[in-house]
């Protein structure tokens, strides 16, 4: 999952991207991850782990059936 970037819920922006920085291990209580801003944020996992964004050639899809990973944030973002 390094590398990998997700959607993490905010209070402002609905939805924020941030990208993995450090591999994760089932059980950790927590997902170290760098916001597109640069800051890092350390993510508490509750329930279950963020939903990972589609690849850049997909965003703004017009047809929703073309996202390999369809959610609430994706198909807000598109």
């Amino acid at each position: 999952l390094q590398g990998a970037r997700v959607w993490i819920p905010d209070c402002v922006e609905v939805w924020r991207v941030a990208e993995i920085t450090r591999g994760y291990k089932e059980g950790d209580a927590i997902l170290h991850l760098c916001l597109e801003n640069g800051s890092a944020l350390a993510y508490p996992i509750e329930f279950q782990l963020p939903s990972l964004c589609n690849p850049d050639c997909l965003s703004g899809a017009d047809d929703l059936v073309a996202l390999s990973y369809l959610h609430e944030p994706a198909v807000l973002h598109s």
